[in-house]
């Protein structure tokens, strides 16, 4: 009898220690299954910043480029304000003749003022972002942890598994102070998977492929902030700059040339519009020199931005 019982005892502890074994398997797999995820998505995530800032890069160049001509553009309005001082008193005489150009000209300047302010608000926006854009560095520490650090994965592993969304972020976000780290779908199942967002990129990692049928995916969703999108706003208006600014210059140009044909009559000056055309004249400097402000600082923001890239 007494030997049936140590048997017996025996064969449940084998029995036991044979789940134990299986169970501590089965974690062994999964760690090494989300590490190995971890890895997959290190690589998308450097293929995918490789991308992302050589089009950035090509982007900060060519907005650049339009920074250059919009100061030669500015330069040419330098000169032609020159001529409206040289010409002043004979403007002033012919003054009535010229209300119409000077209308189209007034207009036009309204239109380039606008667009300063627009460039003057967006220019600081883009820099902003592409300073605070952490999320590719961050989601490139998080990762790399989870690839290298046995122990970490594990802990993920089982946190994932129980669905503990606060002890999965604070797992991700360890060693990236002061990066936000959300946590989205942890979908029930065999294995773990979890979906987490980092800045605007949008990463799962899974240890049995149920990121749209693969190990790890890479997402991105649209953001006001983002670098790409301002850039492209920016690269937009300062495009719209030139372009007005040389229509406001062919404008200055068919004033002088039609006050250098109005013949005849006696000379019209008036207090008033000779006033107004006064204004006009100091707005035109002033666009000239916003202008040559703005093209300069273009110029700087985009080579930081390549210098970056």
């Amino acid at each position: 009898m007494k030997r049936k019982g140590i048997l017996l005892a025996a064969g449940f502890l084998g029995l036991a220690l044979g789940v134990t074994g299986a169970t501590m398997q089965a974690r062994a797999d999964t760690t090494d299954a989300l590490g190995d995820a971890a890895s997959t998505a290190l690589q998308k995530l450097d293929q995918f910043a490789a991308k992302e800032w050589a089009r950035l890069k090509e982007d900060a160049r060519a907005t650049r480029d339009l920074g250059v001509q919009l100061n030669s553009v500015a330069e040419q309005s330098a000169l032609l304000s020159d001529r409206l001082k040289n010409q002043k008193s004979e403007l002033e005489q012919k003054i009535s003749a010229l209300d119409e150009q000077i209308k189209k000209l007034k207009e036009q300047a309204d239109k380039l003022t606008i667009i300063h302010q627009k460039i003057t608000e967006l220019l600081p926006k883009f820099m902003n972002a592409v300073d605070g854009d952490q999320g590719s560095a961050a989601s490139e520490q998080i990762l790399a942890a989870i690839s290298q650090d046995r122990v970490k994965a594990g802990r993920l592993a089982d946190a994932i598994e129980r669905r503990s969304a606060d002890e999965v972020s604070s797992l991700l976000r360890r060693g990236t102070e002061g990066v936000r780290v959300q946590i989205g779908e942890m979908p029930e199942g065999e294995g773990a998977t979890v979906n987490f967002r980092v800045g605007n990129l949008v990463h799962c990692l899974s240890t049995n492929k149920r990121c749209r049928g693969a190990a790890s995916s890479l997402g991105k969703t649209p953001s006001r902030d983002d670098p790409d999108a301002l850039l492209t706003q920016l690269h937009s208006v300062v495009t719209a700059a030139n372009r007005e600014a040389a229509t406001c210059n062919k404008q200055v140009e068919e004033l002088l040339a039609k006050a250098t044909a109005t013949q005849g009559g006696p000379p019209s000056t008036n207090a008033d519009r000779a006033a107004d055309l006064q204004r006009l004249m100091a707005r035109l400097v002033t666009l000239q020199s916003n202008s040559t402000q703005l093209s300069r600082e273009i110029a700087a923001a985009m080579d930081r931005v390549i210098r970056r890239t």
